[in-house]
């Protein structure tokens, strides 16, 4: 922006929101600050979709015009537990959050705090982040904390997110993939 306005914004998350609201804010001429809790920014984008969906190059590519704009990223800033929200709160003229994405579902259902059951963004996010550390560092991919190796998988969710924990299974060497949603099966053929 060619003139700033004075006052300053925090965003509190990076993922999908938090960038396009901080994008706007700054374009109106706030200062704006976005704290991410994780060690990159783009939250969701970043470690819940698969790279497989979407190239992490392209979210960081966003994220280093966004910051050549003026924008502010502070990383591994869990606010309210490393960062303080009262310093956060006096610090900024609006205080903006932008979080959520990784509480799961919970289905109420027998059995869903077993062992060996693990919500989506449990196996999605370390899996990605161990793919995207190992690139970094330029050795191989390891294995994840939660592997699907040699194991007989059972997701509950034929959407997004489920279908990307399939995928994730498929290429970590899953024995079998079964699936399990709601919605009636589509037919065979469609018109």
């Amino acid at each position: 922006p060619t003139t700033r306005t004075g006052s300053t914004i925090a965003v509190i998350g990076s993922g999908p929101a938090g960038l396009a609201a901080a994008d706007l804010l700054n374009k109106a001429g706030h200062t704006v600050t976005v704290y991410e809790r994780s060690d990159r920014v783009g939250g969701l984008l970043m470690y819940g979709v698969p790279t497989m969906k979407l190239s992490k190059d392209v979210v960081q590519r966003r994220v280093n015009l966004l910051e050549a704009e003026g924008i502010k990223f502070v990383t591994n800033a869990h606010v309210g537990v490393s960062v303080s929200a009262t310093d956060i709160l006096e610090q900024n003229k609006i205080v903006l959050l932008t979080t959520g994405a990784c509480s799961p579902r919970i289905l109420g259902i027998p059995g869903e705090n077993a062992e060996g059951i693990h919500f989506a963004m449990d196996y999605l996010q370390p899996v990605t982040k161990n793919y995207l550390d190992k690139n970094a560092n330029g050795s191989e991919q390891a294995e994840a904390n939660l592997s699907a190796a040699g194991k007989h998988v059972v997701v509950i969710g034929g959407g997004d997110t489920g279908v990307d924990c399939m995928a994730y299974a498929v290429r970590q060497g899953a024995k079998s993939i079964t699936t399990f949603h709601r919605r009636p099966r589509p037919p065979d053929e469609r018109p």
